[in-house]
């Protein structure tokens, strides 16, 4: 049985990751028929809820926690494997965008190094990661009775974290998006 929790997420992810990628349709078109929409949604749902619905197909890879687990939850099982402190649950590397935001600037500088053709995909993804665990921390702001806290660090740090994980998740996107949708300022297409 899938908890609420799990499927709020999902919800929630599934409804602002289609919301955005409306928005980038109306404000900037030209990015929507350049991105990847199947694996920007996919990767919004990973970032959100996890992958949890392929659990049930019997198929190992895609049974794994990794697959299974929102990406801001892989803090959980790293923790166990590595008992660093660093990874206890809500902690700042998980419980923010700062990984989706890192693949897209490697990306981004990758692209502009005429690399190969994945980092093309490998940005679509982490855009729609970098939405996706956004949108993962603005359920578990909302639905939590505390609020957002990072573990090990106090409600105002914890606050000012959140805001910019938010702006960097939403923006940051939002900004390729535009950039690739005015195709002088990033060509995406080598």
């Amino acid at each position: 049985m899938v908890s609420t929790d799990k499927l709020m997420h999902f919800l929630v992810g599934l409804v602002i990751g289609v919301l955005f990628w409306q928005m980038l349709k109306r404000w900037a078109p030209g990015s929507t028929r350049r991105i990847n929409p199947g694996l920007f949604l996919v990767m919004v749902v990973w970032g959100a809820s996890g992958l949890f619905l392929f659990r049930k197909l019997g198929i190992p890879l895609l049974s794994a926690d990794w697959v299974y687990m929102a990406v801001p939850d892989w803090d959980i099982p790293l923790y166990k494997l590595t008992q660093w402190r660093f990874l206890i649950h809500r902690s700042w590397l998980f419980h923010s965008t700062l990984i989706p935001t890192a693949l897209i600037w490697l990306s981004v500088w990758q692209l502009g190094q005429r690399s190969h053709r994945a980092w093309k995909w490998i940005l679509d993804g982490a855009m729609g990661l970098s939405v996706g665990m956004a949108t993962h921390l603005v359920w578990d702001t909302l639905a939590s009775k505390r609020g957002f806290v990072v573990h090990g660090w106090n409600a105002g740090g914890s606050l000012l974290w959140l805001i910019a994980s938010l702006v960097a998740g939403f923006g940051i996107p939002w900004l390729i998006a535009w950039a690739i949708h005015r195709p002088s300022s990033l060509d995406t297409s080598g």
